[in-house]
């Protein structure tokens, strides 16, 4: 039997409002479908073409073979490099940004502003001026970021959007320079990775419960000093030259969600080259070992690089997989423990899920999944700060790696709140780097009312109010802030038990979150991922708001962390069900008809919904514009007329 929860058949709804009422919503099914003629692709103007030649490069690309679509093109590199050379530096203020057209997946494009922002110490760049980086914002996207660079070893772009979604440019080939790929992030593949994390030594502790955060006014920056093992460097050239070039590449996407979420930008030391080793049999590296390389790498840096002349230290590797200390930034022992290695270390898959989350350990950030299966399990699972279900899928979770747990195959490129807050007290408990004022004002945010009780099985929704002082562009991430016993996406619900039942989604315009997601109400899909609760039990939800703000200083993420929403469900409510109509009818204008639910103890047991309102949606249930009854008793029957237009 097809279940008829609110939203999920007819798009009816039960929506929770500051008064003792619900609002349950009729979607009217009308018999027509309008066939819209097919948009014309459009071709990416400037330096990028839909080509023959793409075509037959993408044939043979080994990424494209791992990828289930993807745009193919031709790059003309010297116009690009001719042109981009016209950016203004970052720090010049007055100056006007290029305009630069990008390819996405799709076919479209999409226009950027775009500044030339250093990721080397100025000395390291003076050595390698063929490797260049760049950031910028959408020009009709304001939630778009990219972050580009043009190196030796090709153009690479990360778009990161809460409007059309992140998507990437890389070489169809890492030898070709010439033919590209441009896809969406969703496409990439997940890659088996081992992670640990290394238990801090008594004076790296940090304090914990750092409550509620804003951040946005200042930008950190930290000295990185990166090795590189002799396999890595092989496998990207075996060049000093091209290994540092790959490095660039991966510092730059990390720090282009690392500025974004934290308002920290790491920058290459003045020396990093000596750092990158060419052969496997000299180096001083266990190329296969994490764990041994944690000592390696802390030894090699401190002596080629010296304590006081970087903030944090990392290796890259092609074995090992990932390793590092937990919060040991800025802390002259400990602040080169920190260990990536891929078997194939390119892609967002390494820069985002591996490189991304090993530092984000060395910045104080726990694992954040709740899943026992995979890798979550061998004492993996933080019991601290396991908020979210399954793998999870934000940076410090799992994604793609816990089994029959995985929500998604690679990591999306933000953090948890509860990430967030971990790096945050580090950071503020540091004083290592230097701090430059962005002009930032973050967000603030209103919150529903704390207290409500939800009847069991019935969908909800939740929304925040934000403002910006600078009037920049707002998302809003709701999230589950709830932690118990580890448990599996199948573990069944247990009264007054707390474990974490909807998954955390990227950052998006809307303030208003539907749990389950508004699409799997519509389609009548249910997931384990987003479960509703069937038990009494608490639901604490927290929304993280962000902004996106373009200065000097760069394209700084304004955060705004959020007090905790408090809710519970109870079994002796609900589920709330439209009984009738509960399939697909043809009502005739101006006809009176009945519209019955199931009280299900709605009208009590503390949810005390004593009245309903009963609204009309003509979009499918996405919207209810119309009402039909106002504050009609909460009784389970009521007649409603139908509009005639």
């Amino acid at each position: 039997m097809a279940k008829n929860y609110l939203f999920t058949h007819l798009g009816q709804a039960l929506r929770r409002t500051g008064a003792p009422a619900n609002l349950l919503g009729l979607t009217a099914l009308l018999g027509l479908t309008l066939a819209l003629p097919a948009q014309a692709q459009q071709k990416a103007s400037g330096f990028f073409t839909d080509d023959a030649s793409a075509r037959r490069a993408a044939s043979t690309s080994p990424l494209a073979r791992t990828l289930p679509s993807a745009r193919p093109l031709t790059l003309d590199v010297p116009g690009l490099r001719t042109a981009i050379a016209a950016a203004p530096l970052e720090a010049r203020a007055t100056a006007q940004p290029l305009v630069l057209t990008l390819p996405l997946p799709d076919g479209t494009s999409a226009q950027f502003r775009i500044v030339e922002t250093a990721v080397m110490e100025p000395a390291l760049a003076a050595k390698y001026p063929g490797i260049k980086t760049y950031t910028g914002q959408g020009v009709n996207d304001p939630t778009a970021t990219v972050r580009l660079d043009l190196t030796p070893q090709g153009f690479h772009a990360q778009v990161l959007s809460a409007a059309t979604g992140s998507f990437y440019i890389d070489p169809a080939t890492r030898t070709d320079t010439q033919h590209y790929l441009s896809f969406w992030k969703q496409s990439i593949p997940g890659q088996e990775f081992s992670c640990g994390t290394e238990s801090p030594s008594p004076d790296a502790k940090r304090p914990t419960g750092a409550g509620l955060r804003t951040s946005g006014t200042q930008l950190r920056t930290l000295r990185l000093a990166l090795a590189a093992t002799g396999e890595y460097t092989t496998y990207h050239g075996g060049t000093v030259a091209a290994g540092l070039a790959a490095m660039v590449t991966a510092v730059n996407r990390v720090v282009g969600v690392y500025e974004k979420e934290l308002d920290v930008r790491l920058i290459l030391v003045a020396n990093n080259d000596r750092l990158v080793y060419t052969d496997p049999n000299t180096d001083p590296y266990t190329n296969s070992s994490g764990s041994a390389m944690l000592g390696q790498n802390q030894t090699t840096i401190t002596t080629l690089i010296g304590a006081a002349n970087y903030d944090i230290g990392h290796v890259f590797s092609t074995g090992g997989g990932g390793v590092a200390g937990l919060g040991v930034i800025c802390r002259d022992a400990q602040k080169s423990r920190g260990v990536t290695g891929l078997t194939a270390p390119v892609g967002d898959a390494f820069y985002i899920d591996y490189v991304a989350h090993e530092m984000g350990h060395q910045f104080g950030g726990n694992h954040t999944f709740n899943s026992s299966l995979g890798s979550c399990a061998g004492g993996n699972r933080s019991n601290l700060h396991a908020y979210e279900p399954g793998s999870g899928s934000t940076i410090m979770a799992y994604a793609g790696i816990c089994g029959a747990d995985n929500l998604q195959p690679n990591s999306d490129p933000y953090f948890h709140v509860e990430s967030y807050e971990e790096i945050q007290t580090v950071l503020a408990s540091v004083t290592c780097g230097t701090t430059t004022a962005t002009g930032n004002t973050p967000p603030t945010v209103m919150l529903p009312a704390s207290g409500k009780v939800l009847p069991i099985s019935t969908p909800f929704k939740l929304t925040a109010s934000g403002a910006d002082a600078d009037g920049d562009a707002l998302t809003y991430t709701w999230e589950e802030y709830d932690r118990a016993v580890a448990a599996t996406l199948a573990t069944p619900q247990a009264a007054g038990v707390a474990v974490p039942l909807f998954r955390s989604f990227s950052p998006t315009v809307s303030p208003t979150r539907y749990f389950p997601r508004l699409n799997d109400l519509l389609t009548n899909t249910s997931s384990l991922v987003e479960r509703l609760p069937t038990v009494t039990r608490p639901l604490n939800f927290r929304v993280t708001l962000r902004d996106e703000h373009s200065g000097p200083a760069g394209i700084i993420g304004g955060l705004n962390s959020s007090a905790t929403v408090s809710l519970s469900s109870t079994s002796a409510a609900g589920p709330f069900l439209v009984t009738a109509p509960n399939t697909a009818v043809a009502w005739a204008g101006n006809s009176s008809q009945t519209v019955t639910w199931n009280v299900a103890g709605t009208d009590a047991n503390g949810v005390n919904c004593a009245t309903v309102n009963i609204r009309l949606s003509t979009d499918g249930g996405l919207t209810y514009p119309t009402l039909l009854l106002a504050a009609t008793p909460n009784d389970g029957a009521a007649t409603i007329t139908v509009p005639n237009s």
